[in-house]
């Protein structure tokens, strides 16, 4: 039995994980990587996670959180399936960029639309996604993919944004206050209609990247939404700096060790 588990080995479940040790409870992170960091890997991930373990946290590490319900957690990894009672569950699994429905981009479904997260990997394994792609974001995960995408080989990086952008872009095309409203082409996409003000325009392009905003993932079964012994732990801010995610870790340590001690 773990008095706590976090689900979620980013910033601020690391922070949560260590405070929560800190304050004297039992703390199983269960990660779904094969390393600590997340989704996303965090730069400083290593520290965060030697100051977990020197206050006493346990990982798990290649282990998926599967379900939650009735105090039991039930994970399945490559030590197979398992089952830990705990006390709490706190939700530290990261979040994602808004996908195309949210975003209100219209049009037909063709390939070459990828959501920002999915796209860091496949550029880390050598996969370019496009030669001439639209990155849809003007914060820290669209800053990276764009110059990941002039790393790899694209010919042309197209950055649309609703908003101002953080620092400079060098060799990236911005379109500030834009945004798709529809994409064209089928089986795969051949252009996108991006609207700035009262006018639009129809630009060729071969792939899509989304990451504009951060929405929390709820992916563990019985667990969407926090009460009942689970708890929220996720930042929003894009960038990301880790004063969010020291007071939002901060926050849910504080929640969590007052409801079960």
């Amino acid at each position: 039995m773990s008095d706590v588990v976090v689900a979620g080995s980013g910033r601020c479940g690391l922070h949560a994980a260590r405070m929560l040790a800190e304050a004297g409870l039992e703390v199983t992170v269960v990660e779904r990587l094969p390393q600590v960091g997340g989704q996303e890997p965090e730069r400083d991930a290593r520290t965060l996670e030697r100051a977990a373990r020197r206050a006493g946290v346990t990982f798990m590490l290649g282990t998926l959180v599967v379900s939650y319900q009735d105090g039991v957690v039930q994970t399945l990894g490559i030590d197979g399936a398992q089952m830990l009672r705990v006390r709490a569950l706190v939700l530290a699994t990261g979040t994602r960029p808004q996908t195309r429905a949210e975003l209100g981009i219209g049009g037909d479904r063709g390939a070459g639309v990828t959501p920002g997260s999915a796209a860091v990997h496949f550029l880390d394994s050598g996969l370019l996604l496009g030669r001439n792609p639209i990155v849809v974001g003007n914060g820290e995960l669209a800053h990276h993919l764009c110059d990941a995408l002039l790393n790899k080989g694209a010919h042309h990086v197209l950055s649309v944004a609703d908003g101002p952008r953080i620092g400079d872009w060098p060799g990236v095309t911005a379109m500030d206050n834009a945004r798709i409203v529809r994409i064209n082409g089928f089986p795969r996409l051949g252009s996108a209609v991006v609207a700035t003000g009262d006018s639009t325009q129809e630009i060729v392009t071969d792939a899509v990247i989304l990451a504009s905003g951060r929405i929390p993932m709820r992916n563990v079964e019985g667990a969407l939404f926090p009460g009942d012994s689970i708890y929220d732990c996720f930042g929003k801010r894009d960038p990301k700096t880790d004063e969010e995610a020291i007071q939002t870790a901060a926050a849910t340590a504080r929640a969590v060790a007052d409801a079960i001690r």
